[in-house]
């Protein structure tokens, strides 16, 4: 029950949080595969995201081309959550999944693509911010399976500069 609650929270995320207007992909340098084949996103926003736990704070990041519902439309966005605590927040390798709180960095999100949409289930990202709204992403062959199928396609490479 709480991977179909957070697949339907990841598709919100998808449908809110992505707009075909925004374009600022000459400040950053991507290179992800999903499933071998180029996502070559044209749109990278990071926004601040809300955590229900106390002293955990989250970020939402959104990797956007196209326009929603429509063939052209590809998005990859997930939410890290982390530890307000950490002196290195929000730097490290997020799982995705259920994680432990205090003791696992984890995170939730979604792929779409045209209008099929896929949950992220396994595997990791690590975050590396860089300043500012810079941050290096690296896809650690994410699993994004599709519900309720089950189909499976994996994300892997990276992206690094402005998230705005």
């Amino acid at each position: 029950m709480k991977k179909r609650i957070l697949l339907l929270l990841s598709v919100f995320w998808v449908a809110i949080s992505c707009s075909s207007s925004d374009d600022n992909s000459t400040t950053v340098d991507s290179n992800i595969l999903v499933d071998g084949v180029a996502f070559n996103p044209t749109n990278f926003r990071v926004d601040n995201g809300s955590s229900n736990a106390l002293g955990v704070s989250s970020l939402v990041f959104s990797l956007t081309k196209g326009s929603i519902y429509t063939a052209n439309y590809e998005a990859l966005v997930f939410t890290i959550e982390y530890p307000l605590t950490s002196s290195s927040s929000p730097n490290g390798t997020y799982e995705f999944g259920i994680g432990e709180t205090a003791t696992t960095l984890f995170a939730n999100g979604s792929y779409a693509k045209g209008t099929k949409f896929y949950s992220l289930a396994g595997y990791s990202v690590k975050v590396t911010a860089l300043g500012e709204s810079k941050y290096k992403l690296e896809f650690q062959n994410i699993e994004a399976v599709s519900f309720p199928d089950g189909y499976v396609k994996i994300v892997s490479g990276y992206c690094e500069g402005d998230f705005n």
